[in-house]
């Protein structure tokens, strides 16, 4: 898309520091804020070595997770691996108390998505989808992954905006020697795959996943915007075409407007073609080289593509007349996945060591769907007319990380040079640092929204006749660009300290990160109001051909803008600095605890790119109130107790203490509309929220057997201060918009329960076998002491909240080595969606339950085949208020079968 602003990056780090400093000196400052916050990179964790079984690589993480300090779940490679899962976020459903939504997005314990933050090799890294405030995980292929850590107590060298948990998606490093793999594989889905689909004509690039300028705004379009500044209404283009003394006509005046009509790719006629099988195809090669004695260098290269089309069905119905007022929505979707990533590295003895990182992801949505439904006003379910919506949408989402990073243990090196030194004490005095650079992009080229009219038998529900309505805005085509840029850095330093029953580690460090955001969006509008029916009696693509559009006698018109906001810049500046302690006494006990200090600012600014004369929208009174300016401290306190033979051979007791904030996302607080994919409801920000401050409370036990059983029992207390909630915003019609606002306080307690159990000695037919699981159980209450808002509960659990999450597997690992098989089981209870107003009750997501197979054959030692069927109890995905399903949606089965060979 061509857009009429450029907006340098760094500009917008001045702009927010300026207004910071501005509204630091503002006594009525309304503090909001927001960040993803980046950013300590963990201690790279030892190797793990590659096992034939599940369980025992399941056992091997237990050892890795017993040195975190706080409470830290891990997942590795060999456990990806093993049980077969195709990326991050699928990955992700083991752990306790997490929960997938939308087969990409986390919650943890049961909180919403604005509870959990995600981590690149402990860097910031932004999020590519427009309408999330987190990553999609579901983007990062599994075979990219090193191991996930997912820390749920917070510790001071993490950054503070942490609510239910974080998670360090660590990458692939350079490997031990050779590495070459090839997999291929296909899959398909129930009611998808080889089902008739919807589709249209679009580009010659899409199998890549990028549009080759069919879908772009035109660039006679751009011009006219600059040249009648932002308005090409027939008055304007008159005006401006007479304003120096010339005679042009009206009739001239609308031809230039139906020309630049002509312009737009209006190739939009939906059709039906048979929905092909998956394809995936992931490469791998690598490898290691010792230069000489001390020096080792190495590289990674990975690259995968994934395609797959799916049929989507989409109910909804209005709370207070279900019976009249509903639709029905027919969606197709291609979805194309690419991703690649070149590591190197530079290792020198076992004192330094350098990593260096690209990685590029790019996932495409191209959509085609048709809505049919009724109102309940003049188009009733006996009106003999039903009102029809033909909508495309191409989505390309890109991410690109440049990372470096190092680890060095400084004065080991300096003292084999100088062997004494008065400062032996600190031989493994260890300095860390790393620089991120990462953009993500959103474009959104040619989202085409056509509004018509189907004529029916009442009788049958038979179609006689469809045309186009007759409105100003019959057909829109929304042009939309997101860019964030955020570049980190940061350093750490660890010092360890030996006495005679005691180890101390002591360690601070810094981290740095500036973001800046573009979001600028176009609309451009059919107006049909004046067109004869006879005209719009036809497929969308006829009505708006050139032949009709340059018929004067047709009356058709175009307009740009919409009634809501369609762009804004925004910028955040985040520094933050920490010192901790770890003191281990007698291998009893061991106690940590440290101090965050973070500077905050932030700035989210809407602006009119048609508006020539004052692009921005908001005064310099209401700039006072948007601006965000916090300086703060985060403390963070853990207790260990540890002993043997205390019911296992091994036990551990945790206690964990942690002050942290959850910021609002830019898209909270940045009035631009937009529609949650998820739901299908419209969203809006609200530039007035304001931060929540969290207090976490954790205790936990553990229990390590020698077999490589475990059993860990964890409670948990969260008092939340202004939580951010999701409501339904004010309207009088049936179409759902959602909003954020703050409430006054919130709690949430709840117990976790996980276990890892063999079933060798229960009879001679289990051996191989052994079960692993995790149940959560919490409840939360909140409270929103704003009654003029008019929502219906001012009490009640916090949106999003699930009271239960089981997640349980049954595991099979061959005696012979040839088999490995994983039956895993997912739930979580109802959740609130959004919280209602004028009487009407909470919607609330109904409680889902999904059942996965995991199937791997190893014929040979290089080779393996694997068989993965997902959601076998094909369960709908619904959301209900007032006891009426207001939102229905299919979830399909799904099966794949792959094939990898190893060099």
């Amino acid at each position: 898309m061509k857009t009429p602003i450029q907006i340098p990056r760094r500009a917008l780090w001045l702009g927010i520091a300026a207004a910071s400093q501005l509204a630091w000196s503002m006594p009525t400052l309304a503090q909001a804020s927001d960040t993803d916050g980046k950013i300590n990179i963990v201690s790279p964790i030892e190797e793990i070595a590659v096992v034939a079984r599940q369980r025992s690589s399941a056992t091997d993480v237990i050892a890795e997770r017993l040195e975190y300090d706080v409470v830290t779940d891990i997942i590795s490679s060999e456990q990806i691996v093993r049980v077969g899962d195709p990326n991050v976020a699928a990955a992700l459903r083991r752990v306790p108390g997490l929960t997938l939504v939308d087969d990409k997005f986390i919650y943890v314990r049961g909180l919403g998505e604005r509870y959990s933050s995600a981590q690149l090799n402990g860097a910031l890294v932004p999020s590519p989808d427009l309408q999330r405030n987190v990553i999609p995980l579901d983007i990062f292929p599994a075979e990219l992954i090193e191991s996930l850590a997912v820390q749920k107590v917070y510790s001071a060298d993490m950054p503070a905006n942490f609510g239910g948990g974080n998670v360090d998606i660590r990458t692939r490093a350079i490997p031990e020697d050779l590495l070459v793999n090839i997999s291929v594989g296909t899959g398909w889905a129930s009611d998808s795959t080889g089902k008739d689909g919807l589709t249209y004509a679009g580009g010659g690039d899409d199998a890549f996943g990028t549009d080759d300028g069919t879908r772009a705004l035109p660039q006679e379009i751009t011009q006219a915007i600059n040249t009648y500044r932002g308005n090409i209404s027939v008055s304007n283009i008159y005006q401006t075409l007479n304003k120096d003394g010339g005679f042009h006509t009206v009739n001239e005046a609308a031809d230039i407007n139906r020309e630049l009509a002509t312009s737009l790719n209006r190739d939009v006629d939906i059709g039906t073609s048979t929905n092909d099988y998956d394809k995936k195809l992931k490469l791998g090669v690598g490898n290691k080289w010792t230069v000489s004695e001390d020096w080792d260098i190495g590289f990674l290269a990975l690259g995968s593509y994934d395609r797959k089309a799916r049929n989507q069905d989409l109910t909804n119905r209005s709370n207070s007349a279900p019976d009249e007022i509903f639709s029905e929505t027919f969606a197709t979707t291609d979805e194309i996945s690419m991703s690649g990533s070149l590591s190197g590295g530079l290792v020198y003895g076992e004192d330094h060591q350098i990593d260096v990182m690209h990685l590029f992801i790019r996932n495409t949505e191209d959509e085609a769907s048709i809505k049919r439904g009724f109102d309940g006003n003049s188009i009733t379910v006996n009106s003999g007319n039903r009102y029809v919506e033909y909508d495309l949408r191409y989505e390309e989402r890109e991410l690109t990380t440049d990372q470096i990073k190092g680890s060095h243990n400084l004065v080991s090196s300096f003292n084999q040079l100088i062997y004494e030194l008065p400062f032996r004490w600190a031989d493994e005095l260890n300095f860390s640092w790393y620089y991120s650079d990462s953009q993500a992009t959103t474009e959104k080229p040619n989202e085409v929204s056509i509004l018509g009219l189907d004529t029916i038998d009442v009788q049958t529900g038979d179609i006689l006749e469809t045309r186009m309505a007759k409105i100003s805005t019959a057909a829109t085509f929304q042009f939309t660009d997101m860019e964030d840029n955020v570049e980190s850095y940061g350093w750490d330093f660890t010092l360890p300290l030996q006495g005679d029953n005691y180890n101390l580690e002591l360690s601070g460090g810094l981290d740095s990160s500036r973001k800046d955001r573009t979001y600028l969006g176009t609309t451009v509008n059919f107006d049909t109001s004046n067109t004869p029916l006879t005209v719009l009696s036809d497929t969308p693509g006829a009505v708006l051909s050139d032949d009709v559009i340059l018929n004067r006698d047709n009356a058709m018109v175009i307009s740009l803008g919409s009634a809501e906001a369609e762009s804004y810049l925004a910028a955040q500046m985040l520094d933050g600095y920490y010192g901790k302690f770890d003191l281990t006494f007698d291998d009893t006990w061991r106690l940590s605890g440290g101090v965050r200090h973070e500077n905050f600012r932030q700035v989210s600014l809407p602006i009119d790119t048609l508006d020539f004369d004052n692009q921005s929208r908001v005064s310099d009174e209401e700039l006072v109130n948007i601006v965000v300016n916090e300086s703060k401290d985060y403390p963070s306190l853990s207790m260990t107790y540890m002993t043997q033979d205390f019911w296992a051979e091994q036990f551990q007791f945790r206690l964990g203490y942690g002050g942290t904030t959850v910021r609002p996302d830019l898209r909270e607080v940045a009035v631009v509309q937009y529609i949650d994919p998820t739901t299908d409801y419209r969203v809006v920000g609200n530039p007035y929220l304001e931060t929540s401050d969290l207090q976490n409370f954790d205790a936990r036990g553990e229990w390590f057997f020698d077999d490589g059983d475990s059993f860990t029992v964890s409670a948990f207390f969260k008092e939340i201060d202004s939580p951010i909630e999701t409501i339904r915003a004010a309207g009088s019609d049936d179409n759902v918009v959602l909003t954020f606002v703050n409430a006054e306080k919130a709690n949430l307690a709840g117990v976790e329960i996980e276990w890892l159990k063999a079933l060798d000695n229960v009879a001679s037919w289990t051996e191989g076998y052994f079960v692993s699981g995790n149940l959560t159980f919490s409840d939360s209450d909140i409270t929103i002491s704003d009654t003029d808002i008019g929502l219906t509960n001012n009490s009640r659990r916090m949106t999003g909240h699930s009271k239960e999450v089981a997640n349980i597997q049954l595991g099979y690992d061959s005696p012979s080595g040839y088999h490995s098989a994983t039956l895993a089981y997912n739930y979580f209870g109802d959740r609130i969606v959004f919280a209602a107003r004028d009487g009407a009750d909470d919607a609330y997501e109904q409680p889902f339950n999904s059942l996965d197979l995991n199937y791997a054959f190893y014929p040979m030692e290089n080779l393996s085949v694997r068989l993965r069927a997902t959601n076998l109890l094909s369960e709908k995905r619904s959301i209900e208020q007032d006891s009426v399903v207001i939102l229905e949606e299919t979830a399909e089965r799904t099966f794949s079968l792959g094939v990898k060979w190893d060099l």
